[in-house]
């Protein structure tokens, strides 16, 4: 009888029981040979856990199964086949249809009887009990070492090593990371961050090179900034992810603090809204700007000419989707003077925007304030209490003592007072150095512009006007902005 050999073995297997590839092997060959079956092909799943059918080797086997290539398959217990009733029953119905039988070389089975195929679905079912039964105990132990803000197992992620069960920093690695942090908030993408690293030499977890999908899950994870993350599932699609995870804050070395953290996520939520030709375009305005006349998105392109001196002008101008299909007739916008329309429509904010940010200063000020002031309340405390302590040794009568402390009253009031200046003094010149949007513009390089642009804005449209305001060459009129 033409026989196929399966074989499956998970380490759990392996370390308590024994259930060695080797000793199944041994097993099953003398077991053929004890039967005069002959062997056809034997199917070997390494490490690999029952609980489903997306095996490897089960899944050869099954396609040599409908080709008819074996008689019977053989395991050295049903276990090693699966552990789900509902699999077994598919596997069985699949042997069924193409006329091949199953053994297990340690166990009794008659698939051919209802008490039979009764007997072994019994067998199936407690198998999937203790693995069931397993999993929900480990889990129940694992969460209870994170509420000890204890790591729960597996391997340390890049940028630490665990050490007798916590994670230590390695420089070279954390260097790295946090690097990539700052590159991510400053507005390079993930695939630029990955070709960087590789171009440096360096490499991610196991000597393997950087991709966009090994950044952005390093990125995710709040382990960088000192937090313990479990029971998160970062596999799971996006509409069945759920938030029912423990997060422990403060529990390791951080490599970054946790504002960084916060702002990378911001920027990851902002650019999971938009389009990825979007995000990969170079047009300083692409998937944020609208005709104004039609309400068709305008889209970036190049135009090259030539002056009368021979010189090679190259501009950038914004046209109409609904153009080239006759819809519309609004002219293109040449890039630069748009620019210019969006720094003064940013101007045109400056009293709504010195009233946020004169409250953002505010409240930073504030906190700031109060603790330079406990410092301060802290110092005058204790000259005072010297000069009480000098009345009381009798060094200092009472009349002096309270001229003491009348000076010592007027020089904190003194330095209260210089303090407000101050604060309030660096407060006016932050404000006004942020809202000067020309000086900001005028600064800021191409890749600065265009998170600027994609940051503050959501959608705005636009028209090149012919009638323009004195003195402005082919006016660019801003009709409608939404702001993030």
């Amino acid at each position: 009888m033409r026989t196929a050999v399966y074989i499956r073995v998970s380490t759990e297997d392996q370390a308590r029981e024994g259930f060695s590839i080797a000793a199944q092997r041994d097993r099953l060959l003398a077991y053929i040979h004890s039967q005069n079956w002959v062997l056809t092909d034997m199917y070997v799943d390494e490490g690999v856990s029952a609980k489903d059918l997306n095996r490897p080797e089960l899944g050869r086997l099954l396609a040599d199964v409908a080709q008819k290539k074996m008689d019977v398959v053989l395991v050295y217990r049903l276990d090693r086949l699966t552990r789900s009733v509902l699999d077994l029953y598919q596997l069985l119905q699949e042997f069924e249809i193409y006329g091949v039988h199953f053994k297990s070389s340690t166990e009794v089975y008659d698939t051919t009887t209802a008490i039979g195929r009764l007997f072994i679905t019994l067998v199936a079912a407690l198998a999937q009990w203790e693995r069931e039964n397993l999993a929900e105990r480990v889990k129940m132990g694992m969460g209870q070492m994170v509420r000890e803000r204890k790591r729960p197992g597996g391997p340390a992620p890049y940028g630490y090593d665990l050490c007798n069960g916590q994670l230590q920093l390695r420089p070279k690695e954390a260097d790295i990371v946090r690097h990539m942090f700052e590159r991510y908030v400053n507005g390079k993408s993930p695939r630029q961050i990955a070709d960087e690293a590789n171009a440096q030499g360096s490499r991610g977890k196991n000597g393997a090179c950087w991709s966009s999908s090994a950044v952005l899950r390093l990125l995710k994870n709040p382990v960088y900034y000192g937090a313990l993350r479990w029971n998160y599932t970062h596999t799971l699609p996006r509409t069945k992810q759920t938030n029912d995870y423990f997060l422990e804050p403060a529990v390791h070395p951080a490599i970054i603090d946790e504002a960084t953290f916060v702002r990378a996520q911001e920027r990851m939520k902002l650019r999971g809204s938009q389009h990825p030709r979007v995000l990969a375009s170079s047009f300083l305005f692409s998937g944020i700007l609208y005709c104004s006349i039609c309400q068709a998105e305008m889209r970036g392109k190049y135009t090259h000419s030539q002056g009368k001196n021979g010189t090679a002008y190259t501009h950038t101008y914004y046209t109409c989707s609904g153009k080239s299909s006759g819809k519309c007739r609004a002219a293109s916008i040449r890039e630069d003077r748009l620019e210019q329309a969006v720094v003064r429509l940013l101007q045109s904010y400056r009293v709504q925007a010195s009233v946020v940010l004169q409250e953002c200063f505010g409240s930073s000020q504030q906190k700031k304030a109060m603790q330079i002031q406990s410092g301060l309340d802290t110092k005058w405390e204790e000259r005072k209490k010297r000069w009480e302590d000098a009345y009381e040794a009798g060094v200092l009568s009472l009349t002096d003592l309270r001229v003491k402390l009348l000076e010592l009253d007027q020089r904190q009031r003194q330095a209260s007072l210089a303090q407000s200046l101050q604060t309030s003094t660096a407060d006016e010149q932050n404000v006004e150095i942020l809202l000067d949007w020309e000086k900001i513009w005028s600064h800021a390089t191409r890749e600065q512009r265009r998170q600027l642009a994609t940051s503050l804005i959501q959608r705005m449209e636009a028209e090149a006007c012919r009638d323009s305001p004195a003195g402005i060459k082919r006016f660019v009129y801003v009709s409608h902005v939404l702001f993030h």
